[in-house]
């Protein structure tokens, strides 16, 4: 591992700070605001692998003292933190996740902030152990994250790794044992911490268990012990535990199996990896401009982003999915004209400047008809996705201020209709339903680009229609909309950043 060196603002006893190369700037600003704000906290595990939680490979283990709460949540508003839940089973009590953007890297740094120490197996986290305060004042400065003593963090690995795999479930489903990781960290602290003290402070603080059971626990971890000896030295440990339980042994049983059983099927067969919903709201994010803008390179490029930690449903509202009343009726209306038929349905016709006699026909009003309630199906599916915290990318949006792209196109009709023409009337009635349905995105974000440009990038198309709706996306006033206008002739990992950013600010 290599370092960088830092001079230090906070705490004031350290002269320098040793910085993991690779140290997001976001996760130095968040340790120097906590120590300015006096937050009484640690890293609290996996220590031995702080150069990944520096440069955000890791998440940050945080413990908070309990009355310092109001104070870390203070700071982490003023980084721009965004708390996230995972679906209610995984949830424990005293326990949170937080995310925000380091705008250098374009990477998330991810604090997993316990209030109160809640162990267990992954699937129930069922036992608390309320030694959070002498934990916390055994705390070690000097470095970019203050660390407990080795002596607590190893007296709690025993019981966190003992919990994890020590049981007969754990076994059964092919977890009796530690990971590579988990016994490299073993041996990490057993190099550091003195096993004397470590024996005090398990006889001082987790009496219930006492050390004789502790020192048969770590026995048991070793790699010359048998998976027997853990499971005898695990059934133990939580007869010893019960009182800290938030649910009896029974209850925690058939949840830990059940769980693994459905958790596992989600995951390994069905490909279905958890993800968290933001906590405050979700969103609906639109990404709009003319072809040759960039679009689909910015939804691909947040989607792959937002993806790894939240919930997100891509939609394309300029293309959306064809309802089974769509294909029913416009595939027959496609084969036929493709056999010359109906090419009324193919027409394009301006309706900024469009007249009577530019009316291509009744089934050029149903094909538009059937796009637009195609376009509120998704947009119901997409409202329902952020209403309940998940985040929506979408390709395209209907836009008042766009005639070209998306939006209604018979309206113009409206005032050239009269009294017997009642099938064109309904038909157009019927798509400005639909489309007064939608409301705004969220965040809308405006790729905008020089027309030239556009052809010069979009040479494969006519290059009258590239410039043609590209020229409308320019001329538009964006300033009253809450617009995120980006220039989008820069490089696109330039635009890609500044769309990051915007969209961050704006969840």
């Amino acid at each position: 591992m290599t370092y960088t060196t830092l001079e230090a603002t906070e705490p004031a006893d350290a002269d320098r700070i040793l910085l993991p190369d690779g140290t997001l700037n976001l996760v130095v600003e968040l340790c120097d605001a906590l120590a300015a704000a006096r937050v009484r906290y640690c890293h609290w595990k996996s220590n031995d692998a702080l150069d990944r939680s520096a440069t955000a490979d890791n998440d940050l283990d945080l413990l908070i003292h309990r009355a310092d709460g109001q104070r870390f949540a203070e700071v982490l508003a003023r980084l721009g933190f965004r708390e996230a839940r995972l679906p209610g089973p995984r949830e424990h009590p005293g326990v949170s996740h937080h995310y925000s953007l380091d705008t250098t890297s374009g990477r998330f740094v991810h604090i997993h902030a316990h209030f109160q120490l809640v162990l267990g197996d992954d699937t129930t986290k069922n036992y608390r152990l309320p030694i959070e305060v002498p934990y916390l004042a055994s705390v070690r400065g000097g470095g970019l994250f203050p660390v407990p003593a080795p002596e607590f963090e190893l007296a709690v690995f025993v019981i966190r790794m003992m919990l994890k795999h020590g049981t007969w479930d754990a076994v059964a489903f092919g977890k009796g044992r530690l990971g590579a990781a988990e016994r490299r960290e073993l041996s990490w602290l057993l190099k550091r911490a003195d096993p004397d003290q470590t024996l005090s402070v398990v006889r001082d603080h987790l009496a219930g268990i006492g050390t004789d059971l502790w020192k048969r626990c770590l026995a048991s971890l070793r790699p010359s012990a048998n998976i027997p000896q853990r499971m005898a030295a695990a059934r133990a440990l939580l007869h010893a535990l019960a009182p800290h339980g938030r649910r009896n042994a029974a209850a925690d049983v058939w949840l830990r199996v059940t769980r693994r059983g459905l958790w596992g099927t989600r995951r390994y067969v069905l490909h279905r990896p958890t993800r968290k919903r933001l906590a405050r709201v979700g969103a609906t994010v639109a990404v709009v401009g003319g072809d040759g803008a960039g679009k689909s390179t910015a939804i691909a490029g947040l989607t792959e982003w937002l993806d790894g930690p939240f919930v997100v449903r891509r939609i394309h509202l300029g293309k959306p999915r064809p309802s089974l009343l769509t294909l029913a009726v416009k595939g027959p209306m496609y084969i036929g004209r493709s056999a010359g038929l109906l090419p009324s349905t193919a027409a394009s016709v301006d309706p900024r400047t469009a007249r009577p006699e530019d009316f291509p026909g009744k089934a050029w009003a149903l094909w538009h008809l059937l796009t637009a309630r195609d376009r509120r199906r998704e947009y119901d599916r997409a409202r329902k996705v952020a209403d309940n915290g998940g985040i929506v990318l979408s390709d395209r949006w209907p836009l008042s201020q766009i005639s070209l792209m998306d939006g209604p196109r018979t309206v113009w009709l409206r005032p050239h209709l009269d009294g017997g023409n009642g099938v064109v009337r309904r038909l157009v009635d019927a798509e400005e339903r639909c489309y007064a349905h939608l409301s705004a995105p969220d965040v809308l974000i405006v790729l905008r680009v020089d027309p030239d440009v556009a052809v010069a990038r979009r040479s494969d198309e006519e290059a009258t229609y590239v410039r043609t709706r590209n020229t409308e996306i320019y001329g538009v006033d964006w300033s009253a909309t809450g617009a995120v206008v980006i220039d989008a002739a820069q490089p696109a990992d330039v635009v890609l950043a500044q769309i990051r950013r915007a969209v961050w600010e704006r969840l």
